[in-house]
């Protein structure tokens, strides 16, 4: 009897030891690829700030540009005010797949979703539509004016293929952006509004 309790024992033993170890190994597995997932985030959102920080070098260009302000339970990635309106600007970090041997780099935006080599998305889209809202009422309360808010959702690596018009919010790669963005327009702003809505943010 005492040897059919100790066999049982271990393999009882060994049962909860596998059990512990495919769980920690599972954690472990998810930490690492939040990590990773982070990480690539950071270096995405780096790359479009430093992209954007070109747009206010020339003295005679009236840009303003912030980075990662804490906002409402999110924080805004990038703010760009412009003579043609305030752009919030968000961030999406993607890794490329590799299928067939090749490393897939093409998104398409047709009816409005991100159609990625793998899977399709709409949360970033909505994400910046919620973001534009949010930033717009409080310019309108914090100015008294009516400011003129729009979205850029930027996928920093990959190539935007643009099946319908993308305006709220507009789609665009990092590269692109510092030449695109003086094309993009959701309103007009003289440099004294400008000034008065960059005090409000700065505060």
């Amino acid at each position: 009897d005492g040897t059919r309790i100790s066999l049982g024992n271990l393999v009882i033993f060994g049962v909860m030891a596998a059990g512990t170890f495919s769980y920690f190994s599972y954690r472990i597995y998810k930490t690492v690829r939040r990590l990773q997932h982070l990480k690539l985030g950071y270096a995405c959102e780096l790359a479009v700030g430093q992209e954007l920080d070109y747009l206010v070098r020339p003295k005679d260009h009236p840009y303003r540009v912030y980075h990662d302000i804490p906002f409402d339970g999110f924080n805004i990635d990038h703010l760009i005010i412009s003579p043609n309106g305030v752009f919030v600007v968000e961030t999406k970090g993607r890794s490329k797949p590799i299928n067939d041997g090749s490393k897939q780099f093409k998104v398409r935006l047709e009816n409005d979703a991100l159609h990625f080599p793998n899977h399709v998305e709409t949360e970033p889209l909505e994400q910046v539509r919620r973001n534009v809202t949010s930033v717009r009422n409080w310019l309108n309360s914090a100015t008294g004016t009516d400011v003129p808010v729009g979205g850029i959702l930027v996928l920093p690596g990959w190539y935007i293929e643009l099946c319908q018009k993308a305006t709220a919010p507009y789609v665009v790669s990092a590269a692109a952006l510092p030449k695109v963005l003086p094309q993009l327009r959701v309103g007009m702003l003289e440099l004294p509004h400008i000034q008065a809505i960059a005090h409000q943010v700065e505060q």
